[in-house]
């Protein structure tokens, strides 16, 4: 039951929920079913601004809690995205959007950050892995998405700050092409890791598509 005793007038539909925009969309849908009300709503609204405070602290060192819009829009996206990773852990989307409206925002995002801080610091170990365990196939093209590409991503990725950020790659002879949330490029990391040490099993496109979220994961 929700606020006030209320009772839920229906389940979630997974299909209305959007992976972009996941805390958003869930947020409405639990509305729409009375899993949260309105003043669910405007706690929430207040809890994410207090979050926003203290990364804005984190960014600034301290110094200054002004920044301009569109930094605070990206702190805003990468606070979301993190909030999302801990809520699309749960079972269901009936247990995440009560998830959501039971417990502190604050809780939420430091979860959800810990485990993209955890993906990235597996990425960085899988990047270096890769570097001494080029495929035989490997030319100009796989080398600059290695020491270009994946590189400069995991120096500016910040699980803090930038969250949501992706990876924009394309080699297509080894079945990877698309834009990569942190947990795509470990699925991707591993996968060439795999191709370079011998250990690739026969899998199609479309099958490492699905085991590792891409694109767009």
């Amino acid at each position: 039951m929700s606020e006030l005793g209320l009772t839920p007038k229906g389940r979630i539909d997974p299909a209305r929920l959007d992976r972009e925009n996941y805390v958003q969309s869930l947020t409405e849908e639990a509305v729409r079913c009375g899993i949260m009300t309105e003043g669910d709503t405007d706690r929430l609204r207040t809890e994410l601004l207090s979050v926003l405070a203290q990364v804005i602290g984190y960014k600034t060192g301290g110094e200054s809690t002004n920044i301009s819009t569109d930094d605070a829009r990206i702190l805003s996206e990468s606070i979301l995205y993190n909030i999302g990773t801990a809520l699309r852990a749960e079972s269901d989307p009936d247990t995440a959007a009560a998830t959501l409206r039971d417990r502190p925002a604050s809780e939420l995002y430091a979860k959800g950050w810990a485990v993209n801080k955890a993906h990235w610091e597996e990425a960085r170990r899988l990047w270096t892995k890769v570097r001494y365990n080029r495929p035989r196939e490997a030319d100009a093209e796989f080398d600059r998405a290695l020491d270009r590409n994946i590189r400069i991503y995991l120096e500016r990725y910040d699980p803090r700050t930038t969250a949501h950020d992706r990876l924009y790659l394309s080699l297509p002879r080894f079945g990877i092409r698309g834009a990569y949330h942190i947990r795509g490029a470990v699925s991707v990391l591993r996968r060439l890791l795999e191709i370079g040490t011998g250990s690739a099993q026969d899998r199609t496109d479309a099958a490492f598509r699905v085991k590792g979220e891409e694109p767009n994961s």
